[in-house]
């Protein structure tokens, strides 16, 4: 393959695993809260938590990589924001519930954004692409 169609396989297979990944990222994310919230035994949460969070940093790296202002865009930011509140979970277990819900939330709403929310820079006060 050379040229155009080496260029649309690679766009494809790009556009795949990140498919791929998020979905892996949701399902794993949506077992280890249900399994939080109905008091599910340890070795559930551990196992789904370690695969969110492996799917999760999976996720960043990809998504960064599309943009090198991704970090300053609303869409880095809310992914950011993301983790610093899953962080929570890690810090303190009353805070567990709470923090997987908002996490939830946070993740929702941040992949459902307009373009000119998800590339907004907050450094260059502008879309970005």
């Amino acid at each position: 393959m050379t040229g155009l169609a080496s260029d649309v396989a690679g766009v494809v297979r790009s556009r795949a695993l990140g498919i791929a990944l998020r979905t892996a990222h949701i399902g794993s994310m949506a077992l280890f809260v249900g399994a939080l919230h109905f008091a599910g035994p340890e070795g559930s949460l551990r196992a789904w938590r370690a695969l969110a969070v492996a799917t999760g940093a999976a996720l960043l790296v990809t998504e960064a990589s599309h943009s090198r202002h991704w970090i300053y865009q609303g869409r880095g930011v809310l992914a950011l924001v993301h983790v610093a509140v899953l962080g929570a979970v890690a810090s303190s277990a009353a805070l567990g519930r709470p923090a997987t819900l908002a996490a939830l939330a946070i993740g929702s709403v941040g992949s459902h954004l307009p373009r000119s929310v998800r590339k907004w820079s907050f450094r260059h006060g502008r879309i970005v692409e």
